[in-house]
C-alpha cells in the first residue's frame, strides 16, 4: 500500500479502469473510444486489454500485434518503461496498445504483480493508461481498480444487470473503492421500463451519465474495427464519449492546479 501511495505522488498520467458486472454492455467499445477520444486531445493515451482471457481490443482496433502482454510477462525481468514501449502497437489514431494474451490458457502468466508492475511503467509514458478489464471482479481486475485514478463502471437498464451491479457496487465499497467509481448507464433506452432516476436510486449513487443506445453504429464499428469515435464523430454515441473523455482532462486539470497551488503556499509559509 505505501508503495502504490509513494508512486501515486510521482506517476505522470493517469490510470482509468472500465468495468462491469456482466458481459454485453459494452465495455470493450466504450474502452477502445474513450482511449482514441483522449488521443484526439493530443495526449499520449495507452489502452491495455485487462481482459487476459478473451480480450476483444485488437478486433475493435482491427489491429494486428506482433506482441502481447503474455510476451512482456516472459520478459519482466529487467524491463523498464523504456523497454516497455517496444512492445506496444501503435493504432492509426496514435494509441497505443497492449493487447491480451491471443489464448485464454496463457493469461495465467501475467500474474498480478506483473500486471501491476506494467500498469506502473506505463503510467511513466502516457497521460492516460485506459484499461478494459473482464467481466466482474477478478483478482487482477480488483489489483487495476486499486490502482487506478478513476473507475466507470458499466451498467444497462435491464433488472438482471442492475442487479448485479449493485452487488459489484457494494463489494466495491467493502473494499473502499466506491468513491472512485463513476457510474455510466450505456445503452440507454427512454423507452425502456426502468428509467434513469429508479436505476440511479436502486445502485445507491446520486447521479449517472446515460449514453444513448445505437445498436447499429456500435455493431458496425466492431465488424469494421473502426472506433465510432473515428467512423461517426458526430453520432450521439460519439459526443457522450468526447463528453466523458473532456470531463477527465478537467478533473486532472483541476487536481494538478490544486496540488500547485498547495506546493506555492507550502514554499510561502514553510508548511
Amino acid at each position: 500500500m505505501a508503495e502504490d501511495n509513494q508512486h501515486r505522488k510521482r506517476k505522470q498520467g493517469k490510470l482509468i479502469a472500465i468495468c462491469s458486472a456482466k458481459g454485453g454492455i459494452g465495455r470493450t467499445l466504450v474502452s477502445v473510444n474513450l482511449a482514441v477520444a483522449l488521443s484526439k486531445k493530443n495526449l499520449k493515451v495507452c489502452l491495455v486489454d485487462g481482459d487476459l482471457q478473451f480480450g476483444d481490443v485488437s478486433l475493435a482496433l482491427d489491429l494486428q500485434s506482433s506482441f502481447t502482454i503474455q510476451d512482456v510477462a516472459e520478459d519482466m525481468e529487467g524491463m523498464d518503461d523504456h523497454a516497455l514501449v517496444n512492445y506496444l502497437s501503435q493504432h492509426t489514431s496514435g494509441v497505443h496498445v497492449l493487447p491480451a494474451p491471443e489464448r485464454p490458457e496463457y493469461a495465467e502468466l501475467v500474474t498480478s504483480e506483473i500486471l501491476k508492475r506494467v500498469l506502473k511503467l506505463l503510467l511513466k509514458q502516457h497521460d492516460y493508461v485506459v484499461v478494459d478489464t473482464a467481466i466482474g471482479l477478478q483478482e487482477q481486475t480488483i489489483d487495476v481498480l486499486e490502482l487506478a485514478d478513476e473507475v466507470i463502471m458499466l451498467t444497462n437498464l435491464e433488472m438482471t444487470t442492475l442487479k448485479n451491479s449493485k452487488l459489484m457496487i457494494e463489494t466495491l465499497e467493502q473494499l473502499e473503492l466506491r468513491e472512485k467509481v463513476q457510474l455510466i448507464i450505456n445503452q440507454y433506452n427512454i423507452d425502456s421500463l426502468i428509467n434513469i432516476d429508479d436505476a440511479t436510486k436502486m445502485l445507491g449513487e446520486r447521479r449517472a451519465i446515460s449514453i444513448a443506445n445505437n445498436p447499429k453504429i456500435a455493431i458496425h464499428s466492431i465488424n469494421v474495427g473502426i472506433p465510432f469515435v473515428i467512423g461517426q464523430g458526430k453520432s450521439d454515441l460519439s459526443k457522450a464519449i468526447f463528453k466523458m473523455a473532456e470531463s477527465l482532462i478537467s478533473t486532472k486539470e483541476f487536481a494538478l492546479e490544486k496540488r500547485k497551488k498547495r506546493s506555492i503556499l507550502k514554499n510561502v509559509f514553510g508548511h
